[in-house]
């Protein structure tokens, strides 16, 4: 045991503080922080070692800076060169089973921190999945038609409506007025799954979360399959469609128009 580890062992013992105590607060093994008081770094995985010699000394009060100031020297090769005889005595001491043992305890550890780093990893990635669609930004600046002109073109063209229903393909056939673009909003009450097909365009999948929204821009239609028809608004040219059904009811292929304004 050299002088540095001597210090932090004494420090911990008048501070009345368990090696369990510190295992419990730290999470690091019992057998590290026992080679930690005994001066035997080389038994710690070599990349954590600076790591747990830090936490060990916060864990008990001690101010880390200080601590590791003072690791610094007595890891200095003439440091070492003093200390080399007595670290070797430890070793003698040591049965080769046990030697074996620590060898296989570092590499469970490294495979633990492997596929921990992993999991994180390929989490972060589903989030970032699940949340791509979030908020999408019209690619282009646009101009809502006004209620009052969808109604004076209807006025003209007398439409007549045939709705279908909502579980099969809906279309509202009607002869529509010429609106340039159709801006339409999705917002969602719950989570919800959506597909969506912009005129001829290739359809878009998402997850949408509770509380948010999505905005599509379209020249002539959408077409609308949602897992929970409740669980969205929809706001057509900033009007309120009407709803899609009560919760829980799945949608598939609804097509939104200007149809769809001049229902409203």
């Amino acid at each position: 045991m050299n002088s540095f580890s001597e210090e932090l062992r004494n420090a911990r013992e008048s501070r009345n503080i368990t090696l369990a105590d510190i295992s419990k607060k730290t999470r690091i093994g019992n057998r590290y922080l026992q080679a930690i008081e005994q001066g035997t770094f080389d038994v710690l995985p070599q990349t954590y070692v600076r790591a747990f010699i830090k936490a060990y000394a916060e864990a008990i009060g001690l101010n880390a800076a200080e601590v590791m100031h003072k690791y610094d020297i007595q890891s200095t090769p003439e440091h070492k060169q003093e200390t080399a005889a007595s670290t070797e005595d430890i070793r003698l001491y040591l049965k080769p089973e046990r030697v074996n043992e620590e060898l296989k305890q570092n590499r469970r550890s490294r495979v633990r921190i492997f596929t921990i780093t992993a999991v994180l990893v390929v989490a972060a990635l589903s989030f970032y999945l699940l949340n791509y669609f979030e908020t999408i930004t019209p690619r282009k600046t646009v101009e809502e038609t006004s209620f009052q002109e969808v109604v004076k073109n209807q006025e003209k063209i007398q439409p007549a409506v045939v709705n279908d229903s909502l579980d099969t393909t809906t279309v509202a056939k009607i002869q529509s007025p010429k609106i340039d673009s159709l801006v339409l909003r999705i917002v969602s009450s719950d989570s919800v799954w959506i597909t969506i097909i912009r005129d001829s365009l290739p359809p878009r999948s998402g997850y949408m979360l509770n509380g948010r929204y999505r905005t599509y821009v379209a020249r002539k239609s959408f077409h609308l399959s949602l897992s929970d028809g409740g669980a969205v608004k929809l706001i057509l040219n900033g009007m309120e469609l009407p709803s899609l059904g009560e919760r829980g009811k799945r949608i598939r292929n609804y097509k939104i128009s200007a149809e769809n304004i001049l229902k409203k």
